[in-house]
């Protein structure tokens, strides 16, 4: 189921406020945002603690460049306290989030100008308002900040679409005990809605075969609704649960 603004040169990246070890701690995270090794990481964050928050600056690893600064409740990127600038690879400023114990409230992205380019508001993590400009200030008519890729029909009409063509039968032709079996599959949607680089994360152990059929009806499906981001179609990552359900016949993702 992956754009900002204009300050955004870091002061000297050796430069750091005097604290005591103590009082800071250094994070690394992986590709999807999670903790991870230092060896494994793409990018890491430095927190410095002040008075009742910690200070975070998180860089990409490779080319020593700002990623993220902002205040957080605890030494974690996920605890987010007011503002947090975003920057591209090349210094500038991308967007700014701001949150509420953790909680985004609202998502500010820029033109490499300086200009605003989109506004949207969230509510318990669902978006809310969304608003964009041109360059020059003008306001876009129903401009899309964000949405995620979604099978036409949503969730409904993925529902059917595995109603029709799960083979649900997969399970008692391999001889597989009764019960329900769960295939995850991660899976990119591109920009024409596409759905590729499909992989099963995992494969029942006693359902081999229930594997293959997920990634088939997944492969073969028709072209989904692609994400958005800032009025274009961007790829997205996501990731669907397939269940094969035979004794009552249900099929979910």
């Amino acid at each position: 189921m992956k754009t900002i603004s204009l300050f955004a040169l870091i002061s000297a990246f050796f430069h750091v406020p005097s604290f005591s070890q103590s009082d800071t701690t250094t994070r690394y995270y992986g590709r999807n945002g999670k903790e991870t090794t230092k060896d494994s990481a793409v990018t890491y964050a430095k927190f410095f603690r002040q008075a009742n928050l910690w200070h975070g600056m998180e860089y990409y690893t490779k080319r020593l460049v700002l990623k993220s600064e902002g205040d957080y409740n605890e030494p974690k990127l996920e605890t987010a306290v007011g503002s947090v600038n975003h920057y591209k690879e090349d210094g500038k400023l991308d967007y700014t989030m701001e949150y509420a114990d953790g909680k985004p409230l609202t998502k500010t992205y820029y033109y490499n100008s300086g200009n605003k380019k989109s506004y949207t508001t969230f509510s318990e993590n669902v978006i809310g308002l969304q608003k964009g400009w041109d360059d020059a200030g003008k306001e876009i008519k129903n401009f899309v900040v964000e949405r995620e890729a979604q099978f036409k029909g949503g969730d409904e009409g993925w529902k059917k679409y595995l109603e029709k063509n799960l083979n649900l039968t997969i399970p008692q032709a391999v001889g597989a005990p009764a019960g329900n079996y769960e295939v995850p599959v991660q899976f990119v949607v591109d920009k024409d809605g596409i759905p590729t680089n499909l992989k099963a994360l995992s494969v029942p152990a006693k359902c081999k075969a229930c594997g293959a059929e997920a990634l088939r009806v997944l492969r073969e499906s028709p072209k989904w609704e692609p994400a958005i981001l800032n009025n274009e179609p961007v790829n997205f990552e996501a990731i669907k649960n397939i269940i094969f359900e035979p004794v009552e016949g249900v099929k979910k993702g």
